[in-house]
């Protein structure tokens, strides 16, 4: 067991490497789509307006243009730290105006578990690791700002 878990540290630099590529690719496809494809970007507009978020063309070209080129830097690994708090927000406005309105579940324990269900609290929790732990060894920021 000692000998597994020792040679396991070897690899420690894949987890936030597969996060990273993860997270990062969902939400550059994912704002790829909203910025190129128009009905992908109406569809977003309409999910905006649903929410009661203003100036909901604008804000979904923002929306989208934010996951695409922080999603980039996340895959990266460059500028981490700001791609997360980018990402983060995205997820919070999200959950808060969207995903939070379709839990029905009354008693709290039933709704906690539900809330922890939505993927973008999964999204949320995966971004925060990755801003207080770092992008790993396999980054451009360590390229960069290594010591």
């Amino acid at each position: 067991m000692r000998t597994l878990l020792t040679g396991l540290r070897e690899w420690q630099w894949l987890g936030p490497f597969l996060a990273r590529l993860a997270v990062g690719l969902l939400f550059f496809l994912s704002g790829r789509g909203k910025l190129f494809i128009p009905d992908r970007r109406e569809q977003m507009r309409e999910t905006l307006v649903a929410a009661g978020i203003p100036f909901a063309s604008i804000n979904a070209v923002l929306t989208s243009a934010v996951e695409f080129v922080f999603g980039l830097l996340l895959i990266l690994g460059l500028l981490t730290p700001l791609a997360c708090i980018m990402l983060g927000c995205v997820m919070i406005v999200a959950i808060a105006t969207f995903a939070i309105k379709n839990i029905k579940a009354p008693p709290l324990l039933r709704w906690l578990s539900e809330f922890l269900y939505l993927p973008e609290v999964l999204y949320l929790v995966i971004l925060f690791w990755l801003f207080v732990s770092g992008p790993g060894w396999f980054s451009v920021d360590r390229l960069l700002f290594s010591e």
